[in-house]
């Protein structure tokens, strides 16, 4: 039971830090005006303004704070 506990603490925090990662990212490349890459499900790639993208990523991480 202990272990699970453990495990599930573990992947919590790693899930955390990726999301600060990201969230670093995105204001890096909103401060330096930049764009980035994104691909659809289907493999087809797009861009949008780092500021749309970290729009959209607080937006889902508001949603997902909630549940």
């Amino acid at each position: 039971m202990e272990n699970i506990k453990l495990t599930d603490n573990i992947s919590e925090r790693l899930a955390r830090g990726m999301e600060l990662a990201v969230e670093k990212c995105l204001i890096d490349k909103v401060v330096k005006g930049q764009s980035v890459v994104y691909a659809h499900d289907d493999g087809s790639v797009y861009t949008m303004s780092a500021k749309d993208a970290l729009d959209h990523f607080l937006a889902e991480a508001a949603r997902e704070a909630r549940k």
